[in-house]
């Protein structure tokens, strides 16, 4: 009998769901499947064939090869397009009632919510929102980081990367789009009842990650008792030492293939060699980008306060 996945987390991009991969998959009940974003329901949305270079790189990954093996080492991002591929990612459940992905695709494109329905009409889905504000420029620094960009102006960046002509997922950044959140939203409420979604705010799971999985648990059915280990730090905020370095070793590759083959226990040593995470060097948002981008985003957040019916305010009242 196939073991199918009843439960995905669909977003957003820095939306805390790195953290909550790692959390979920520590459940003796939950199995989170070993590619953490599989891009699989959102892949007719997906044209490979427009991803820039970098992001070429980061999915650069032998599938194959990695599915027909063991899976013994997570793998953060992959492109699986073929439905007997995507079966494999659950070859190694045992008793886990709980079969789970992450995929930040499935929050922004069309047609994921239909192919999670016809995949599995009983799934659950969960999704975090992020102040979209503060969402693009965590985006942001996370791309100065990682060497996908050197343009040191914020407002510079995200309009250039509008104005690409290529545009979509592995295209272009999408600084202003995925920050678009009531239609996305809206897509899964016109697809799936109510009670098969939980939307959580990004700022109370960054406030009380505790209690943020121990309501997934809830909404999932498995045990509330399992304490989860938050002890590592993960995705934190940072700088390159060596930013024209950094940038080419990016372009290059050398960056996704460490990501890929280097143990977990030798990349912090890495990390404080060509990081820093001083707080007086990582780059802070602007009075005026905040006023760009909240009178961009505003009547799409308040839409989104109709929607579900919740206070926002305070991503557009805080200075």
């Amino acid at each position: 009998m196939e073991k199918k996945a009843n439960f995905f987390v669909v977003g957003t991009v820095k939306g805390g769901t790195t953290s909550l991969h790692r959390y979920l998959d520590q459940h003796p009940e939950i199995y989170m499947s070993p590619v953490k974003e599989t891009n699989f329901f959102s892949r007719f949305d997906i044209d490979e064939k427009k991803f820039s270079k970098d992001y070429a790189h980061d999915v650069n990954v032998d599938l194959k090869k990695y599915l027909d093996g063991n899976m013994a080492y997570p793998i953060h991002i992959a492109h699986v397009t073929e439905p007997e591929d995507y079966t494999k990612l659950f070859k190694n459940v045992k008793n886990e009632s709980v079969l789970g992905e992450i995929s930040n695709s499935y929050l922004l494109y069309e047609h994921a919510p239909k192919e999670i329905f016809k995949y599995n009409p009983e799934a659950k889905i969960a999704m975090i929102l992020r102040n979209p504000v503060e969402r693009a420029f965590s985006q942001y620094v996370m791309n100065l980081r990682l060497g996908k960009t050197l343009e040191k102006d914020f407002l510079k960046e995200i309009r250039v990367d509008d104005a690409k002509p290529e545009k979509g997922w592995g295209a272009n950044h999408q600084y202003l789009m995925v920050g678009m959140y009531a239609a996305q939203v809206k897509r899964y409420l016109s697809v799936f009842n109510k009670e098969q979604i939980r939307v959580y705010l990004y700022e109370d799971y960054k406030k009380n990650q505790r209690d943020i999985v121990k309501d997934l648990y809830r909404f999932l059915g498995v045990s509330v008792d399992f304490e989860v280990d938050m002890s590592e730090k993960l995705n934190e905020a940072g700088v390159p030492k060596f930013k024209k370095l950094n940038y080419l070793i990016n372009q290059i590759g050398i960056i996704s293939w460490a990501k890929r083959n280097m143990p977990r226990a030798w990349r912090e040593p890495f990390k404080k060699i060509f990081y820093s995470n001083k707080k007086d060097e990582i780059p802070t948002i602007q009075p005026h980008e905040r006023k760009w981008l909240l009178d961009y985003y505003m009547d799409d957040i308040k839409e989104l306060e109709q929607l579900l019916g919740v206070d926002l305010s305070n991503w557009y009242n805080n200075p």
